[in-house]
């Protein structure tokens, strides 16, 4: 997936590329599926496509996050939707990590 070549804007672009840097480029896909705002992209687990996470820059100060966790209709957290606002860089990777099961979260070169 070319990050950069989507039609996104900057900041969920930037974003994009760092949750590949420290989650790994296979541990989530875009889905480019489902239409949503130029600031805002669905994720999903690259196995099961209904486990998806809405991540949002749009209504959030710089540098933080929203994100939204959905879980598979036939799971027993079907009920449940996770809204979690002005979310930290950290905080999203811990959460999306948890969310599609990455064991391994590698930190940010140079860090």
């Amino acid at each position: 997936m070319n990050i950069w070549a989507m039609d996104k804007d900057q900041s969920i672009r930037h974003l994009l590329l760092l949750l590949q840097s420290r989650l790994g480029e296979t541990a989530f896909a875009v889905d480019e599926q489902t239409s949503c705002d130029r600031c805002a992209v669905f994720l999903r687990h690259p196995e099961d496509p209904q486990l998806r996470a809405y991540l949002y820059t749009l209504g959030q100060e710089e540098g933080r996050y929203g994100l939204h966790l959905e879980y598979p209709p036939n799971s027993a957290s079907a009920a449940l939707f996770d809204a979690l606002e002005g979310q930290s860089l950290n905080a999203v990777v811990d959460s999306l990590a948890v969310h599609f099961d990455i064991p391994v979260i590698d930190p940010l070169p140079g860090h």
